[in-house]
């Protein structure tokens, strides 16, 4: 949990300090927007690698490799379960940047 919160706050950052460099101003967007769209971009990228990483140690993406690849790796519930976990770091911190692009919908259109 501790390091989906630093990657979500780290790409935050990055967005933040995006959004105020001068060529956002160019293409005539406010910071706000052009942090929520970055954001979107990565809430997306980082449910996919989720995704990819689970699906990756699957009992059947094991079985594909072992048939179509020739691979002499067998199902590992041990390995599953590590997959597992990396897979929730990156989930967890696209949930956490989905809830901060929601506060910061909910801030614009306060204002």
């Amino acid at each position: 949990m501790v390091r989906s919160v630093k990657i979500g706050a780290a790409l935050f950052i990055i967005d933040v300090v995006a959004a105020f460099l001068p060529f956002s101003k160019m293409i005539d967007m406010s910071p706000i927007g052009v942090i929520g769209d970055l954001l979107l971009v990565e809430v997306a990228a980082l449910f996919i690698i989720a995704g990819v990483l689970d699906f990756a140690s699957s009992i059947g993406m094991t079985q594909f490799r072992k048939v179509i690849l020739s691979s002499k790796e067998d199902y590992s519930p041990d390995r599953r379960r590590q997959t597992e976990r990396a897979a929730m770091v990156y989930l967890f911190a696209g949930l956490i940047l989905l809830l901060a692009m929601v506060v910061l919908m909910i801030y614009d259109n306060a204002m």
